[in-house]
């Protein structure tokens, strides 16, 4: 059964970068992302956590390798999300004698 991750969330992203690209160290991955370390690190920890990363730590860096490779990204993206026209114009405001607004 595949791994389902909201498709808008930083997880997401994050694995995505990983299917794409491999091997990716911490500050490739915080560089690509534009994100403090700290939450970097706190959503990574998350995702291993669920048995889907690993970290590989060398003496000078320390790369991500994924585990698994069944993700389901669930959700709708920004670009599918219907957008609604409305209909008609606006009225235009009627100004009092005093050039107070009123609707």
């Amino acid at each position: 059964m595949p791994i389902e991750i909201e498709s808008d969330s930083l997880e997401a992203r994050i694995l995505r970068i990983l299917l794409e690209t491999y091997p990716v160290t911490t500050s490739d991955l915080q560089w690509e992302l534009k994100i403090s370390p700290s939450v970097l690190m706190r959503t990574l920890k998350a995702l291993q956590s669920r048995g889907i990363l690993e970290f590989e730590e060398l003496p000078d860096k320390t790369f991500i390798r994924l585990l698994r490779s069944d993700i389901a990204f669930v959700g709708r993206k920004a670009t599918q999300r219907k957008r609604y026209k409305q209909k008609g114009k606006k009225k235009p405001r009627k100004k009092d004698y005093d050039g107070m607004m009123f609707g």
